[in-house]
């Protein structure tokens, strides 16, 4: 695992990296640590996870760090550590995982480092195709959507490939819940990181802001009522009382919600 940490106060970076140390026995790591963002950009290093400060040293705040380090990879575990409240709304707007408060506290830190691991682990477990008596592994995250079509399913990627394989999309929904995936309908189940816009009636995906939706139908009427477990009906509620949309991030079975309103009674 790569871990990045951009602060500008050295004591606290020192102290950063003392607590990451700490949880080696969790997994291999390789920490590099950065004064400013632009020395951070400068290495063009793939990080897995980041801690980033927000006022930094510099032209770049650590806000326009994380848009940046996104880019280069959407999948990157992000984690704010500031005094400051007031960008904790800005923060989450970038899909974060954890705003963590300064000063730092030990305790805390340990819990959600925890959490970025078992994170991390989650996205990165295998899932098997098999192929023409050949076994396809592809990571978890790397799915978007599963489609079932009559007796077949069909593995949607991020990469725009597909993959065919036999079976029941109500065994896959069973072991696809821990790495948040959602039945969104009879024949779909979709990642949640993926989903960028949701309303009464559709779910939209996209893997990158300048790919085109993918736009799949949510379950409706009865069979609204044999979808447990994920909230579909409740989130088709909030939609349709505001009538809005909403951006939506999930991390360790918590879901993030940026709800557009468009709608003068919703206050």
């Amino acid at each position: 695992m790569i871990i990045g940490i951009c602060e500008d106060n050295v004591p606290i970076r020192e102290e950063l990296r003392q607590e990451i140390e700490k949880q080696q026995e969790q997994l291999a790591m390789q920490i590099y640590e950065f004064g400013s963002a632009e020395a951070m950009l400068a290495g063009n290093q793939l990080f897995d996870l980041v801690f980033l400060d927000i006022e930094l040293d510099g032209a770049m705040t650590g806000l326009e760090l994380a848009r940046q380090l996104q880019i280069k990879n959407p999948d990157l575990i992000l984690v704010f550590i500031s005094a400051y409240t007031k960008y904790v709304s800005s923060a989450f707007h970038l899909h974060t995982f954890q705003f963590l408060l300064k000063p730092l506290d030990a305790d805390l830190f340990a819990e959600e480092f925890k959490r970025c691991v078992e994170s991390y682990r989650i996205a990165h477990d295998i899932f098997r195709i098999p192929q023409g008596g050949e076994i396809i592994e592809v990571e978890m995250k790397d799915i978007m959507y599963i489609e079932s079509n009559k007796r077949k399913l069909i593995i949607h990627l991020k990469n725009k490939k597909e993959y065919e394989m036999y079976g029941k999309i109500s065994e896959q929904e069973a072991v696809l819940l821990v790495h948040h995936f959602i039945r969104i309908h009879k024949s779909y189940l979709v990642n949640c990181r993926y989903i960028k816009k949701m309303n009464d009636e559709t779910v939209s995906l996209a893997y990158l802001p300048k790919d085109e939706l993918i736009v799949l139908p949510i379950v409706s009427g009865k069979k609204e009522q044999e979808m447990h477990g994920f909230g579909i009906s409740n989130m088709k509620t909030i939609t349709k009382k505001y009538r809005g949309t909403f951006d939506m991030q999930c991390s360790d079975k918590l879901f993030v919600l940026n709800i557009v309103l468009e709608n003068e009674e919703a206050g």
